[in-house]
Parts: structure tokens; sequence; C-alpha cells
């Protein structure tokens, strides 16, 4: 049972709005100003080569119209729950995305809003809703010099289920997310470029709504504020690249119950980082280094190895083969207070049919261990895929996703399968 009462140690204080989060949301603004401003300020000086991860497609980074993306799909699910209570149910889901640019090569301004919406025809209390909006600002300050600043918020209302014994309640949590981001590229010469970033993203989670308000609304997921700063070299050899990569997480968790079950934490990570590209489109990428965590109080002290590998390979008769494996600490999607340990393994192959028929597999396979409960969690699945392209504008997606996971201390066993088919459109 969560107690009510909440003893935030120093260290777990969550602040309303960090004085770093100000900072950069300010910064943001600024940006902003500036980027709109930017087409009468440029000069025929010859732009340098984008030193920093384009947002978008460089030949796209002019002023353009709305673009539009919107999609509905129709699934049948025989786990309505994602527990080891198998409840079958039809749901809809609905997507849609606007998308609006100002500006030029060397100085736009862009605006983001998306949403989606679940709706289940019986197990209603599984409804989910999400709303999010986003601002970006890009700058090339000189030759070779690149500043991109973003604001996003999102805001969601998400169902769940609570069960007591034969009993199951229906749940609702809100929560809301603001986060700001600056970004600056800078090109060192000799195809060598530096990027340094600062993020930072506020999660506000509210009480948790019982059903028929059977039980009285109680806080069960703690607020969250995550600053991070990550730096990151690169240098390109013909078809080769090589860099390395550092990051710092920061993490202020608010304390709720006593003993708490969310904690605050730091995390360390250093990688060297090659990728190749071949003349034929293979790829293969490869990051190798290590990974320190530290929970509140030194609860949790140790470095791990981490790594990712991906790669993909043009196949005879038009089939192209894909994967990744990767290793590292998980710090969001865990039932664990701190963390887990994440192994994941993906393989996809897909081929055209036709110009305007694509078919599509995979596999993937996990294991989760929670780094302070003795807990392990084993997943795996397998999908598989059609898309045809009704118009350039539109297509239609039919695909299958069967899932089985395994909770070892819990005795949990879930096995899911979800089918649809979805309509999907681009204005």
């Amino acid at each position: 049972m969560v107690s009510p009462k909440r003893r935030p140690a120093p260290e777990q204080t969550v602040a309303p709005l960090s004085r770093n989060l100000l900072r950069s949301a300010g910064l943001g603004l600024l940006m902003a100003c500036a980027a709109v401003t930017a087409r009468a300020e440029s000069t025929t000086t010859p732009a340098a080569e984008p030193t920093a991860p384009p947002a978008t497609d460089p030949a796209a980074a002019a002023s353009t119209d709305p673009v539009i993306t919107g999609s509905l799909e129709r699934h049948w699910t025989n786990n309505a729950f994602d527990s080891d209570r198998n409840v079958s149910d039809w749901y809809s889901l609905l997507r849609g995305s606007l998308q609006q640019q100002w500006g030029d090569n060397d100085a736009y301004a862009k605006l983001n809003a998306d949403f989606q919406v679940s709706h289940y025809d019986h197990t209603r209390i599984e409804d989910d809703r999400t709303l999010g909006v986003s601002a970006e600002a890009f700058r090339r300050l000189a030759p070779g010099l690149e500043l991109r600043g973003t604001l996003s918020y999102r805001v969601s209302s998400t169902g769940d289920n609570f069960d007591i014994g034969p009993l199951t309640l229906g749940t609702r949590e809100a929560k809301q997310i603001f986060s700001a981001q600056t970004q600056l590229g800078i090109d060192l010469g000799n195809a060598t470029s530096l990027i340094l970033e600062a993020t930072d993203s506020f999660e506000k989670l509210g009480a948790t709504h019982f059903e028929d308000d059977l039980i009285l609304p109680a806080k069960l997921h703690a607020d969250r504020n995550l600053f991070q700063l990550a730096a990151r070299i690169t240098r390109t050899v013909g078809q080769f690249a090589f860099g390395a990569s550092a990051s710092a997480l920061f993490a202020s968790v608010e304390q709720i119950g006593y003993p708490p079950l969310f904690l605050s934490f730091n995390a360390y990570t250093l990688r060297a980082e090659a990728a190749y590209k071949g003349s034929d489109g293979s790829t293969l990428g490869l990051a190798l280094g290590a990974e320190f965590l530290r929970g509140a109080n030194n609860i949790y002290q140790r470095w791990r190895p981490t790594w990712q590998v991906t790669f993909g390979k043009p196949l005879p008769r038009g089939f192209e083969l894909r994967g990744t494996y990767f290793g590292r600490y998980e710090t969001s999607n865990t039932d664990d207070p701190l963390a887990s340990w994440l192994q994941r393994a993906e393989l996809e192959i897909g081929t055209k049919l036709r110009e305007n028929l694509g078919i599509a597999s995979g596999i993937f396979y996990e294991i989760k261990d929670n780094v302070l409960y003795e807990n392990q969690e084993r997943r795996k699945g397998i999908y598989a895929e059609a898309t045809y392209d009704a118009s350039k504008s539109m297509a239609i997606v039919f695909r299958v996703d069967i899932n089985r996971t395994i909770k070892t201390v819990i005795d949990d066993r879930e096995h899911s399968i979800d089918a649809f088919i979805a309509l999907r459109a681009k204005i």
C-alpha cells in the first residue's frame, strides 16, 4: 500500500521547474526570434557543410506548405489488459500530425503538432489520449558553426487496470512533459565535426484516479527532472566514420511512499563509435563503451559495458536484411525503483513484391534484469506486415504481432496477439 505521505530527501526533491530548464527554454525562445529574422540578415557567403545532424533533409529546409499526416487503425487483440489475464477486444487507434516550416537552409523555424487516441469497444478503461506540440529553431551562425534549439510539450491521459483478487478496477493517470534542448554543431575541418548538446525535461504526473471512485485518488508515479549533457566527435574517412561520445544524465525524482518506490540517480556513458556505408547500400554501425549508474544514497553503484551493433544488407531479388543488438541501462521503462539492465536483439527482412506492394517480417528477443529487485523479464516476439501504396499519398497496412513475456519472481506469463489494418495518408 502506498503511503499518502511523501517525505522527500533533499537529493530527491523536484522543483516545479529547474533553473537549467528555464535557461534552456529562454535560449530556445531567443533562437526562435533569431531564426525568424535570419533571412533578412543572410549574406552571399557560401554555406559550410552541416556539422550537426539536420532535423530535416537539407533540400526540405526551406519554407514549406503545411504537411499533414494521418493514420486510422482497427485492431484486434487477445490481451487488452497487457497482463496474464487475457481479455479479447477490438479497438481503434487514430494518429495525426501537422508540420509547418519557415525559412531557408541558413535559418528556419519549424512547428510540429501531433496527437494519438485509442478507443476500445468494451474495455474502455484502457482508452488513451496524447497531444504534443514542439517548436524548433535553426541558425547557421557562420560557416562551420550551427545552432539549434527545441522546445516541446506533451500531455497524455493513460487508462490502465488495477487487479484486486478477481476484481479489476479501471485507473486513469494524467502526465505532462515539458522539455528544452540546445545543440551546437562545429566543423573542425578535415571532415571532423563536434556536436555539443544540453537537454532538460520535467515530467509531471497527476494522481491516479480509480474507477467509480471506489478508492481515493493516490499518487502512484513520481515526478522527474532529467538534465543531460552530451558531446560527440566524428571523423569521416571515405566510406567510414569514426568517433567518440560522452554523456551525463542527472535525474531528480520525487519520493513516493516510504521506503520510496522510485529513486534519483546519475548515469554516465563513454563510447567509441564506428560506421561503414558500402556502395551497394550496405551499412554497419558499432559502438562500444562503458556506462556507470549511481542511485540515490549510493544504494547502487556499478560500471557495465555498453554496446550497440546495427547493420543493413541488400540481398538478391530485392530483399533487405536489417538487425540490431544492444545492451544498456534502462531507466524509463522499468518495474525497478532505479533501473534495469536491458539486452535486446532484433532481426528484420523485407522486400518489394511490386512497386506498390511491400512485405516485411521480424523477430526480437530481450532480457531485462532489475538492478535492485531480483526479477528478470524475458520477452520475445515476431511480426509480419504488408504495405500497399494505393496512391502517392495513401497506403494500406496489414500487420500481425505475437509477443510472449515471462517475469520470473512474480511468475507472470503474458501472451498477446495484436492484428490490425490501417489506412495512412499524407497531405
